[in-house]
């Protein structure tokens, strides 16, 4: 697992890197069509100010008019969502579900990439400190559901069961769970009885990850500020890594 782990601290650091570039160099303002121009705008008021922003602040910035918002998304909510929505698929685009993993890979790097990978996505800092407000806006949105944004929260919630129920069927043994011997055949649904312990698995995973994201400011004030490393992030995803597997391996769940 060494050489997967250096491959991915390559990865975290040349996406922090293209980020603070990116960040440096300014978005473009005043480019492309309504639409387009009111989500760059979207973005840089909702990272400055919050979601308590009026329509006219956001207009104002795009250079279009009040109505604009209401035209192209409906409400202000709407393209909060639609903002929220981009940086999402941005931070997927960096950090995929499989950590960039091969899928031939042994069944405990594939499982280290996807909670480094998750780590990653809400623990490192985006590269451009503006934005952690936003980033902050993207937790709350999955923590409190917010109705323009869910259908989002929901195809991403339904990619990690996709990816991760099969993954721990393998790493269990358990051969006749749909799914795990082929992606195509999907998972089953999360209400089926037959396969609770791997759901219960499942969420015990994703829950010792955002346990990094839901007490950020206390594990922040902790640190007196300072931002995790790649590094840490994968001390800490070895130690998630390997406590599941003890879990999973001796889970008393499957077996009955």
């Amino acid at each position: 697992m060494r050489n997967i782990e250096e491959r991915l601290l390559r990865a975290a650091f040349e996406a922090l890197e293209r980020r603070r570039r990116d960040c440096a160099s300014g978005a473009a303002q005043g480019t492309g069509d309504t639409s387009a121009r009111l989500i760059e705008a979207g973005r840089r008021v909702f990272s400055a100010r919050g979601a308590g922003v009026t329509v006219r602040d956001i207009c104002t910035e795009a250079g279009a008019n009040v109505a604009a918002v209401n035209y192209h998304f409906g409400s202000k909510s709407g393209l909060l969502a639609e903002v929220l929505r981009t940086l999402l698929d941005e931070l997927l685009e960096t950090f995929p579900l499989d950590g960039g993993v091969p899928k031939g890979a042994p069944v405990e790097s594939r499982l280290y990439g996807f909670v480094f990978a998750f780590l990653c996505r809400v623990m490192l800092p985006g590269g451009c400190e503006r934005e952690c407000l936003l980033g902050r806006l993207l937790s709350e949105a999955f923590v409190r559901p917010m109705p323009s944004f869910e259908p989002y929260a929901l195809r991403h919630r339904t990619d990690v069961r996709d990816f991760l129920v099969p993954l721990l069927a393998e790493i269990a043994g358990k051969r006749d769970v749909p799914g795990a011997d082929s992606p195509d055949e999907g998972v089953p649904d999360e209400d089926a009885p037959a396969h609770d312990g791997l759901f219960m698995m499942m969420r015990s995973i994703v829950a010792q990850i955002l346990f990094y994201n839901t007490n950020r400011d206390a594990i922040m004030a902790q640190r007196d500020g300072a931002p995790f490393t790649p590094e840490e992030i994968a001390g800490v995803a070895r130690h998630i890594t390997r406590f599941s597997l003890g879990g999973i391996r001796h889970c008393s769940e499957l077996n009955s």
